[in-house]
């Protein structure tokens, strides 16, 4: 199956272990899933955990490297704006 998390699930499966978001992330890492991602979730993700969880730029390094090359990267080419919540839209490469 193919999955795409969005950053409240990275934060969750790498802050909150033991939980179904570890378990998601745990998935795709035993090759059951297949893990898309893009460059801003990625960002979002090392900006969230700089922020919140103090992680030094080595570890986000590292995460964001692990990221990579655990999915697929992909790059968006659309900007849906159907939410209210504007940081809960999917965005392109801009």
């Amino acid at each position: 199956m193919r999955v795409v998390f969005d950053t409240n699930i990275f934060v969750s499966a790498v802050a909150l272990p033991r939980g179904q978001a570890e378990q998601a992330l745990l998935r795709v890492v035993a090759g059951k899933d297949l893990l898309i991602v893009s460059k801003p979730i990625i960002d979002e993700l090392l900006t969230v955990l700089a922020r919140k969880f103090s992680r030094d730029r080595e570890e986000l390094a590292r995460l964001a490297f692990f990221i990579s090359e655990l999915g697929e990267v992909v790059y968006p080419d659309l900007k849906i704006g159907d939410l209210e919540d504007e940081a809960d839209n999917a965005h392109s490469g801009d």
